[in-house]
């Protein structure tokens, strides 16, 4: 088993049947989400920080798995009906075959534009022709589709980052919040002549 793999089980085991008295709940909460919470007994806050979790990394972890998906599929479609060769190649191919018929189109093009450095050499095995302008359009939908998959599952671990950075604050808050024995509230009377009152509140 993985080392990652062992380190997270340990950590959900404590988070879920134990504490770590030598971790401040900020800390805690900055490894999981809602533990530093849990730790305080706040399990309101706790459990709303753990299902925000566990939704990202379900969703995360399903956006790629369908973005492999569909990666596969477009690969495979590509080798029916534009006659590639799927090996080594990278993810601007797969761009570049979706916009153009056929190799030639693309050299030509950027021929045109003097982008030497972008052209594909047959021989090397990189040419491609679609057999139809309809497949080569069902290819490029399939591949798009993975893009955005892909960005959505980028999108949900920033989420996740965001996350724990949040019930980390949170648990900060808290730990300061429950240092606070008493609130006293001093109103005072201005003798300028303004007549205004003013509010001092002190936290011991």
């Amino acid at each position: 088993m993985p080392k990652k793999t062992i380190i997270i089980i340990s950590l959900s085991v404590c988070f879920l049947f134990g504490e770590l008295p030598t971790l401040h709940p900020m800390v805690k909460s900055a490894i999981l989400p809602g533990w530093g919470e849990k730790s305080m007994q706040n399990t309101n806050r706790a459990k709303k920080f753990r299902l925000i979790e566990i939704s990202l990394i379900t969703g995360s972890v399903s956006a790629y798995k369908f973005s492999d998906h569909f990666v596969n599929r477009y690969e495979s479609f590509a080798v029916e009906h534009a006659n590639v060769d799927s090996r080594g190649k990278d993810h601007r191919y797969w761009v570049d075959i979706g916009n153009y018929s056929d190799m030639d189109s693309h050299n030509d093009e950027h021929l045109r534009f003097r982008d030497l450095d972008d052209l594909y050499d047959e021989r090397d095995g990189w040419g491609w022709i679609w057999d139809s302008k309809e497949n080569r359009t069902t290819f490029e939908n399939m591949r798009i589709r993975s893009d955005i998959l892909a960005m959505t599952g980028k999108f949900l671990i920033g989420s996740i980052v965001v996350n724990h950075i949040v019930s980390a604050i949170d648990a900060l808050y808290l730990t300061r919040l429950q240092k606070i024995e008493s609130v006293v509230f001093l109103p005072k009377i201005s003798k300028d002549g303004t007549k205004s009152l003013s509010l001092t509140i002190f936290f011991n």
